[in-house]
């Protein structure tokens, strides 16, 4: 069960559930046990209505995956987002979302140990799911079955994930213009891990 505590001053992206277009990036307000609703700013919406959406929420511990329900009404600049329940959320943790973040690989696993790299790794999201996530990379990075620690820095702070990788594949489309799609691959990764540290964001 999430908890006031783990989702308030939380980053969420919320999608629409019948186009997949992004509705909303912002911070959560407070949250509402009773109602397993969270209350954003209304001016994160473009459009105040009725939405099915689907919900990622990047807490303290954890990412949260939700399929719920906007309806459009604002009360002193407040919006609800209804959240579901937990079938639901069951339901949606294949849904991926594309997120675009730069990230930096700072140590590997070795026999349960992490190991910090003297020279971190350079990365680039791709998507990312409450399980698992996407990312670029130089190729030869990783191996199959390998174990690192990322960290993501977003506008509310840093994102440490411990990962897990288990699917190599090629580069669809660069992420530059005029890139070396021969220098990249894409990894499929397992989120095992992640901690949230609010305040230390990009300015």
């Amino acid at each position: 069960m999430v908890n006031e505590g783990e989702l308030k001053n939380r980053r969420i992206l919320i999608k629409n559930a019948e186009d997949g277009t992004t509705i909303a990036d912002t911070v959560i307000l407070r949250f509402n046990s009773e109602a397993n609703s969270v209350m954003i700013r209304a001016d994160s919406l473009p459009e105040k209505r009725f939405y099915n959406i689907y919900a990622i929420i990047f807490a303290a511990r954890s990412l949260y995956e939700f399929g719920g329900s906007i309806r459009g009404a604002v009360v002193e600049n407040e919006v609800e987002v209804f959240l579901g329940k937990s079938k639901e959320k069951e339901s949606r943790a294949r849904i991926r979302y594309p997120i675009s973040l730069t990230g930096n690989i700072k140590g590997v696993y070795i026999d349960g140990k992490e190991v910090s790299l003297k020279k971190g790794i350079h990365i680039q999201t791709v998507n990312i799911s409450a399980s698992g996530l996407l990312l670029q990379a130089d190729v030869g990075c990783f191996d199959i079955g390998e174990v690192f620690s990322l960290v993501l820095r977003v506008q509310e702070g840093v994102l440490e994930m411990q990962c897990e990788v288990v699917r190599i594949q090629e580069v669809n489309a660069p992420l530059k213009e005029g890139e070396d799609l021969a220098l990249r691959e894409e990894y499929g990764c397992r989120i095992r891990e992640t901690r949230f540290d609010p305040g230390k964001g990009r300015g």
